[in-house]
C-alpha cells in the first residue's frame, strides 16, 4: 500500500473524509521532501533554498501596527515567528511549501511549522482551502511512534471545526492523554464567523508546470538530469584526485618481517622492486604520470552550475562565483535581476501567508478569550540590498532629508535596522537635546573666556544731590 493510500484510509477511519489529494501529487511531495532533507552528498537543492531563504529575509522584518491589547498579541505571535522565517523559508524553497499552524496553550499561541506532505487536501472552494486534515505533529514515547492528527472543516455558513486525534505508527487510534504534551488539547471545538482556515500556508511560488496544482514544487523542480549531471562531474574529480598517488620503488629485501623485525609493508606510497628492475608482478616498472586535468573538468563544472542557475531562474552566484564588479545601483540590479525576480514572488507569498497567520491568530484570540478585540494591521520592511548599493542609498537618503523628503530618523533605521521607527525617532530626538545642550554649554564657554580676557568696566554718574 503507497503511502498516500495508507494516510487516506487512516484520515477516512478517523474524521470521516475522503481526500481529493492525488498519488501523483504526494509522489512530489515525498520526493522533494527527502531531497531536501538528505544530509549525504552534495545537496544542490538545499544550497539553493538556503541562498535564496537568505536573501529574502536577511535585514528585513515585519510589523503589527495598531495601539491596543489584540495588535500586541498578534506583533507578539508574529514577531517570535518571524525570528524563524530563514528556516521554514529554506524548507519553503526546497519542498515546495509549509504549513505555519498556530495553537492555544496556557493561554499562548505558539506557531508550528509543518511540512506540506503532511497535508491532505479534502475540499476546495476555487483556490480557498475549506477542509483539510494534517499530520501536525509526531513524537517518539517508549521507542514507539505517536502521531496527532488535526481535522480542519469550515462550512459555508463560516462556522469551523477543528478534531484531534492521535494515533500509533500503524494508524491506531490512542487517547490524546496518552502524550503529556497533547494532554490539554480538546477533540472537538467549533468558532463562528470564520472566513478562512486558521493557518498560513506558504507556498513556493515556482511553476508547477499542471494547470491545477494545489501543492507547491521545489525551486529546483524539473532540473533532476542537470543536477545528476553535476554530481557526476563531482565524482569524476573526486576520481581524478584519488588515482593521481605518487608510489616509491624500494628494494624488495627492505620488506615483510625477518628476525622478529618488521619492514616495510607492500602497500601505500611503498612498492617492493627485484635486483633486475622489475616490480612485485614481474613486469618492468613504467612512470605513468600525467598532470591532473583540473582545469577542463572545473570548466565543466561551472559550465554545468551555470546552466542549473539559468534553468532555476536565478542569475550568477547561488553555485557560481557572484559578479563583483558592478560598481553602480543600476549594474547591481541588473546582474541579480533574475533572482530578485524570485524572491520578489517569495516575498509576495509571505506576506500573504503572515496576513492569514495574524488572522488565525486573531480568530483564536477571540474564542480563547485571549485580549479585548482590536483593529490590526501589517508592516513588511524588506531589505534592497541584493539590487542596491548601500552607499548610493544613503546618499540618496540624505539628499532627500535636506529637501525634508525624509526625515532623519529614516536615514538612522536605514543605518540600524533592528530600530523601529519610534525607537528611531527617539533616538535622533536625543542626540539633538545632547547637542543643543552641549551647543550651549560651549556657547557660555566661549562668552565667559571672552568676558575674562577683556573685562569691561561701566562708568556711571552719581546721581545729583539736592
Amino acid at each position: 500500500m503507497s503511502f498516500i493510500d495508507s494516510i487516506r484510509q487512516i484520515a477516512k477511519r478517523l474524521f470521516g473524509v475522503d481526500p481529493v489529494t492525488t498519488q501523483a501529487a504526494v509522489s512530489v511531495m515525498e520526493k522533494s521532501e527527502a531531497d531536501y532533507l538528505r544530509l549525504g552528498g552534495y545537496n544542490i537543492t538545499a544550497i539553493f533554498a538556503a541562498r535564496l531563504a537568505a536573501f529574502t529575509v536577511s535585514e528585513s522584518s515585519v510589523e503589527v501596527i495598531g495601539d491596543n491589547q489584540r495588535a500586541e498579541l498578534i506583533g507578539d505571535v508574529l514577531t517570535r515567528t518571524w525570528k524563524k522565517s530563514k528556516k521554514f523559508v529554506s524548507k519553503a524553497y526546497g519542498t515546495g511549501g509549509v504549513l505555519l499552524i498556530p495553537y492555544v496553550t496556557g493561554r499562548k499561541i505558539y506557531v508550528d511549522i509543518v511540512p506540506q506532505a503532511s497535508m491532505l487536501i479534502n475540499r476546495m472552494n476555487g483556490e480557498d482551502l475549506r477542509a483539510v486534515s494534517i499530520i501536525a505533529d509526531s513524537t517518539v514515547r517508549d521507542d514507539k511512534i505517536f502521531c496527532r492528527w488535526t481535522d480542519y472543516d469550515l462550512a459555508d455558513n463560516g462556522t469551523l471545526t477543528i478534531r484531534q486525534r492521535a494515533t500509533d505508527r500503524t494508524g491506531k487510534p490512542i487517547p490524546l492523554a496518552w502524550v503529556p504534551e497533547w494532554a490539554f488539547i480538546a477533540e472537538e471545538i467549533r468558532i463562528t464567523g470564520v472566513e478562512s482556515l486558521p493557518f498560513a500556508y506558504l507556498k513556493n511560488p515556482t511553476d508547477n508546470r499542471i494547470s491545477h496544482g494545489h501543492y507547491g514544487v521545489p525551486v529546483t523542480f524539473g532540473c533532476d538530469d542537470k543536477i545528476k549531471e553535476i554530481i557526476e562531474c563531482q565524482e569524476d574529480i573526486r576520481r581524478e584526485y584519488k588515482l593521481k598517488k605518487p608510489i616509491v620503488g624500494m628494494d624488495q629485501t627492505l620488506f615483510g618481517q625477518k628476525d622478529g623485525r618488521r619492514y616495510l609493508p607492500v602497500t601505500g606510497l611503498f612498492m617492493p622492486v627485484t635486483p633486475s628492475g622489475l616490480n612485485a608482478t614481474g613486469k618492468l616498472w613504467d612512470v605513468y604520470d600525467p598532470a591532473i586535468r583540473d582545469s577542463s573538468y572545473y570548466t565543466r563544472y561551472n559550465h554545468l552550475c551555470e546552466e542549473l542557475e539559468k534553468q532555476v531562474g536565478t542569475s550568477r552566484g547561488i553555485l557560481t562565483e557572484r559578479v563583483t564588479n558592478a560598481a553602480t545601483a543600476t549594474e547591481i540590479k541588473a546582474a541579480n535581476q533574475d533572482t530578485y525576480a524570485i524572491i520578489s514572488d517569495m516575498r509576495i507569498a509571505i506576506e500573504d501567508a503572515f496576513r492569514q497567520l495574524a488572522y488565525a491568530v486573531d480568530v483564536y484570540a477571540n474564542a480563547w478569550s485571549l485580549s479585548p478585540m482590536g483593529d490590526y494591521d501589517l508592516a513588511f520592511d524588506w531589505s534592497y540590498a541584493l539590487i542596491e548599493s548601500s552607499q548610493e542609498t544613503f546618499t540618496q537618503m540624505v539628499t532627500a532629508a535636506a529637501t525634508d523628503a525624509v526625515e532623519a530618523a529614516e536615514i538612522r533605521q536605514f543605518i540600524f535596522p533592528a530600530e523601529s521607527l519610534d525607537e528611531a525617532r527617539e533616538r535622533v530626538s536625543e542626540i539633538s537635546r545632547a547637542k543643543a545642550d552641549l551647543s550651549d554649554q560651549l556657547m557660555k564657554q566661549a562668552l565667559a573666556e571672552e568676558a575674562r580676557r577683556n573685562p569691561v568696566t561701566m562708568e556711571y554718574d552719581e546721581p545729583d544731590e539736592e
